[in-house]
């Protein structure tokens, strides 16, 4: 078996099957009152069925390309920096807050990754600063934090 897809699906069932067998310790329950063991069952089935789809998919597929080329023709300066970005955004969140911070996150990843116009990233920005922001601190009531501004 020289294909790494295969290799990995074989991996990916053998965690399938381990998250079955031990989701069934825990008890699967009845489908109109579930034990604590159901959904880690039906997680477990997932990954093993979506393995054994990979697994025979790949049969009659040729050798693959080895890890060196996954990383051949990357962008390293660019994945640089948006790593550099999401460490700063973790570094400023507290500080700042979750809205300020977030927004300059993603105004910063829209002029980085592809350059578009000021127009369409400012836009962008605030609607997936503020959307996000609506969604977890007035949909799902999570605490954001606020920052030294209050916002």
């Amino acid at each position: 078996m020289k294909n790494n897809d295969q290799r990995s699906s074989l991996i990916w069932l053998a965690i399938g099957v381990a998250i079955l067998f031990y989701s069934g310790k825990y008890g699967l329950g009845q489908m109109s009152s579930p034990g604590p063991g159901f959904v880690p069952f039906l997680s477990g089935l997932v990954i093993a069925g979506l393995a054994l789809i990979l697994f025979f998919q790949q049969l009659g597929k040729g050798v693959r390309e080895g890890l060196e080329g996954l990383w051949r023709q990357k962008d390293w300066p660019v994945t640089l920096k948006v790593m550099g970005a999401l460490i700063l955004y973790a570094i400023f969140l507290q500080t700042l807050g979750f809205l300020l911070v977030t927004f300059l996150l993603v105004l910063y990843l829209f002029r980085a990754i592809e350059p578009l116009g000021w127009k369409k990233v400012f836009a962008g920005a605030f609607c997936t600063a503020f959307g996000a922001y609506l969604i977890f601190d007035f949909w799902l009531q999570a605490q954001l934090p606020r920052g030294i501004f209050g916002f």
